[in-house]
């Protein structure tokens, strides 16, 4: 591994990501209560991804041009909504 991939690599663990952040945030404005709920919702929020991920929705996906098509338009419509 060279000096640059190893200085990105801690830059990036050593950041905090957006969940931090509105955590850290909600804490110091709302108290612990809602810091811990804040924490609770960013960790349900991964919950989605972690079963896609688990039910090889991925390469499902990779595979199915026609499967993409129909989540990504579901997503636009979803958001549109």
């Amino acid at each position: 591994m060279s000096l640059e991939f190893l200085l990105t690599s801690l830059i990036i663990v050593a950041s905090p990501g957006t969940g931090a952040i509105y955590t850290i945030a909600a804490g110091l404005t709302r108290g612990s209560r809602a810091s811990v709920l804040a924490a609770f919702a960013c960790t349900l929020g991964i919950v989605p991804h972690l079963i896609a991920a688990m039910m090889g929705l991925a390469a499902l996906l990779h595979a199915s041009a026609l499967a993409f098509s129909i989540v990504k338009y579901a997503g636009v419509a979803y958001l549109l909504w």
